[in-house]
């Protein structure tokens, strides 16, 4: 699955306090094990006054909520795509479990912000992405890994579509603001001099200030992150219902068990 779904990357810790602070996107596509799950409940979130009263609200913004039976079946279908062993074991499957909590929580937020931007991602552009996915196929290879997967082409589409909104909102608001300088291109060099005499010691030398400014950026993007990220879930005034959490982990605990 690594090469049929991407993200800004995001990393997780497992603790209910740092859960709480998403991770900093690495600028480039990568894997993640219940990526595509999440798009379920995004399409599916309910407006503050439409969730019954039977269905508990796991995850509230201002505008959104994200309930606990939607978590739950989007977990059920990220468990389908990734039919692996080791989620047999109860420690994985928490693990597994917040990583999907964390990755809806983010993408509520990057979607509730790129909606009070204005940022789209068009038709055009979408459809662009899909064909530079695939022409890296043999001819079906592509459709029959999804099969494989037991992932709807059209959920893969809308996954890619998330990804690629994600991507503009980074853009916008962490990236486009940066300014690199030549000073830091240069204390960059001398930090890493010896590995880019491994690495690039033959490239030229408008390609190697390139490769440092890809990697500063990347870096500085990082270090941004967390700070945007906490200023948006204030902003939004998201909360996660911690107590349902901990009740959906161990149902016996809950207020029937």
């Amino acid at each position: 699955m690594g090469t049929l779904f991407g993200k800004v990357a995001v990393s997780y810790t497992h603790d209910k306090t740092s859960a709480k602070r998403c991770g900093a996107p690495a600028g480039i596509p990568v894997c993640r094990i219940i990526c595509f799950a999440v798009i379920i409940v995004l399409t599916g979130c309910s407006g503050p006054d439409s969730t019954s009263q039977q269905d508990a609200v796991l995850i509230r913004t201002d505008r959104q909520t994200v309930t606990q039976a939607q978590f739950e079946r989007a977990f059920d279908v990220a468990r389908i795509a990734y039919s692996d062993d080791r989620l047999v074991d109860s420690e994985v499957i928490l693990n597994a479990r917040l990583r999907l909590l964390n990755q809806m929580t983010e993408e509520v937020i990057i979607a509730r912000r790129a909606k009070e931007l204005g940022i789209v991602v068009e038709a055009p552009g979408l459809e662009a992405a899909i064909q530079a996915i695939k022409k890296d196929y043999p001819e079906d290879e592509f459709e029959q890994m999804l099969l494989e997967s037991a992932i709807p082409y059209s959920l893969w589409k809308d996954r890619l579509r998330m990804r690629l909104l994600m991507e503009k909102v980074v853009d916008r608001e962490l990236v486009q603001p940066m300014d690199i300088t030549a000073q830091d291109i240069e204390a960059y060099y001398k930090a890493h001099e010896e590995d880019f005499a491994v690495k690039d010691g033959n490239a030229p030398k408008m390609d190697l200030n390139r490769h440092i400014v890809e990697q500063l950026r990347r870096e500085k993007v990082e270090a941004a992150y967390p700070q945007w990220m906490d200023g948006l879930r204030k902003r939004y005034g998201v909360e996660i219902n911690w107590e349902l959490w901990e009740q959906s982990q161990h149902p016996d605990t809950g207020p029937n068990g």
